[in-house]
């Protein structure tokens, strides 16, 4: 079985991804900028933040 430190650091960066490449696909269509602006800081929490503190909570 897996453990949920490892499920939840997987689920954020597989949702990440899928942010990141939304954002790739607004830039290119011309969305609203603030749109593509908060899907990819939203994609920057999912990738980097979210498994950091995942990573840290587990440790301790």
């Amino acid at each position: 079985m897996i453990s949920w430190p490892v499920a939840v650091t997987i689920a954020s960066v597989c949702v990440g991804f899928v942010l990141f490449v939304s954002a790739a696909a607004g830039a290119q269509q011309r969305w609203n900028r603030r749109r593509v602006i908060a899907l990819l800081v939203a994609a920057i929490c999912c990738l980097s933040v979210v498994p950091l503190t995942v990573a840290l909570a587990a440790a301790v």
